[in-house]
C-alpha cells in the first residue's frame, strides 16, 4: 500500500507517539517498485541511487531485495557497506567529479567501477584507483525531465573513443558506457535516443580496439505526484525491446545492463507529516506555518518546483492558505506555482495542531534537507 492511503486514524495515532515531523515509510511499497522494475528489466542489475534517500533502513531492505548501490562520496559508500553491500560486488562510483581522497578511499576496500566525463577524471582514477574499470558517461538529451543532469554532466559523443583510448593509455579498463536521461523522465522515447547514441559509441569502440561489455542507463524513472501520466511496466518494455535490438543476437545474448533508479524505488513508498505550528492573516491572506519546510522536506519546491499531493485531518470548509516552514528565512514558503512564485492552496480548513500529510516524500526530501537554524530531519517511522 502506498502510505498515502493510510486511514487518518493510523497517521493520528503515529503521531501521538512520534511526535512530528515525521516520515512514514512503507518497506513493502519499496520492495514492490523494486520488484516491478526487476521484473520489466530482466537484464539489468539494479544500482539504487543513494542521493534519493540514504536512510539506513531503506538501504537494508533493498539490499535484501538485491539491490547495489550507486554512491558519490565516502560517506554514501559507509553507509551501503554498513546495510550490507559488498563494495566489489554491489556499488559503482558513477558521479564523475570525485574528490582523489575518496577515489583512494573506495579502491582502498575493493570498489573498483568508477565513471567518468573527461581527462582530468581519468587522471585522476589512474592515480588513485590503478587498474580500475570505468564506464564513460556521454551527454543524452534531458527534455521533457524535472531535472537536466546533461547541463553538468557527460562528455560529447565526438570525444568518446579518444576518452576511452586515454584510459587505455593510462591502465584502466574501458568497460563500457553511461549515460542519464534526467530526474523524473516521462517519456521513454529518450531512453530509445540514448540507446542509440549508445550503440553508435560502441561500433567506434570497436573499431579502435576496444571492447565494450556494459551499458549504464542511469536513473530517472518517474514516480506519480499529482496527475502525471505514469506506466513503468510499458516505459520498461520500450527499453528491454529497444535493448535487445540493437544489442543482442540471435540467442538473446548481449552486453551487460544496469541501472541507477532512484526516485521509482523510494518515491511514492513514504509520506510526511506536519503539523500546523502557527497561523496569521498577512495581506489579507491566511497563512499556515508547520514544522517542516523548504529548509527540511520542502528543498525540491524550490530547486524543480515540484508539487506534491496533500490531505489533512480536517474536514472543515475549504479555504485557500500559503504555507510556510518554521525558519526565519522568508524563502521558506512551499505552496508556489509552476514559476515558483508564491501562492495559496486550497485545503480544509486549518488551525493550531492540524495535520498536513504530503505524499511521494520517498526521494530527494530527506537526503536535501538541512540543518539550517538548527532544525533537525523528520524522524523515520516504519508502519509496516
Amino acid at each position: 500500500m502506498n502510505p498515502f492511503e493510510l486511514p487518518i486514524e493510523t497517521i493520528e495515532k503515529l503521531v501521538r507517539e512520534h511526535g512530528t515531523p515525521i516520515y512514514v515509510v512503507s518497506r513493502k511499497k519499496i520492495r514492490e517498485n523494486f520488484e516491478m522494475l526487476d521484473s520489466g528489466l530482466p537484464a539489468v542489475k539494479f544500482f539504487y541511487a543513494m542521493k534519493a534517500n540514504p536512510q539506513h533502513e531503506i538501504l537494508e531492505a533493498l539490499v535484501a531485495a538485491g539491490a547495489g548501490f550507486d554512491v558519490a562520496s565516502k560517506g554514501e559508500i559507509l553507509a551501503a557497506v554498513a546495510a550490507g553491500a559488498h563494495p566489489k560486488n554491489d556499488l559503482i562510483f558513477a558521479d564523475t567529479v570525485k574528490d582523489p581522497k575518496q577515489i583512494a578511499f573506495a579502491h582502498s576496500i575493493g570498489l573498483d567501477d568508477f565513471t567518468f566525463d573527461n581527462h582530468s577524471e581519468l587522471t585522476q582514477i589512474a592515480r588513485h584507483a590503478p587498474g580500475a574499470k570505468v564506464h564513460l558517461r556521454i551527454v543524452v538529451s534531458n527534455e521533457g525531465s524535472v531535472a537536466h543532469l546533461s547541463h553538468k554532466f557527460g562528455a560529447d559523443v565526438a570525444d568518446a573513443i579518444g576518452l576511452m583510448l586515454q584510459a587505455r593509455a593510462l591502465g584502466l579498463i574501458p568497460r563500457g558506457v553511461s549515460f542519464h536521461v534526467g530526474s523524473q523522465c516521462l517519456d521513454a522515447q529518450r531512453y530509445v535516443e540514448a540507446l542509440d547514441t549508445t550503440k553508435d559509441v560502441f561500433v567506434e569502440a570497436a573499431k579502435a580496439g576496444i571492447e565494450l561489455k556494459s551499458i549504464d542507463i542511469g536513473g530517472g524513472f518517474p514516480v506519480r505526484y499529482i496527475d502525471e501520466d505514469i506506466d513503468i511496466p510499458e516505459m520498461c518494455r520500450t527499453i528491454r525491446e529497444h535493448y535487445g535490438k540493437l544489442f543482442c543476437d540471435e540467442n538473446g545474448d548481449g552486453c551487460d545492463l544496469v541501472a541507477e533508479p532512484g526516485r521509482a524505488i523510494v518515491g511514492d513508498a513514504m509520506i510526511l507529516v506536519t503539523k500546523v505550528i502557527s497561523e496569521s492573516v498577512r495581506n489579507g491572506k491566511n497563512w499556515l506555518y508547520f514544522d517542516d519546510g523548504t529548509y527540511g522536506s520542502f528543498m525540491e519546491v524550490l530547486l524543480y518546483k515540484m508539487k506534491f499531493p496533500w490531505r489533512t485531518n480536517t474536514n472543515g470548509p475549504v479555504k485557500e492558505y500559503v504555507l510556510a516552514g518554521p525558519t526565519c528565512d522568508s524563502i521558506d514558503v512551499f505552496s508556489r506555482d509552476g514559476a515558483g512564485e508564491i501562492c495559496g492552496v486550497e485545503l480544509p480548513q486549518m488551525h493550531l495542531d492540524d495535520l498536513l500529510i504530503a505524499g511521494s516524500m520517498g526521494a530527494y526530501t530527506f537526503s536535501e534537507s538541512t540543518r539550517f537554524n538548527g532544525f533537525e530531519p523528520a524522524k523515520f517511522v516504519f508502519w509496516d
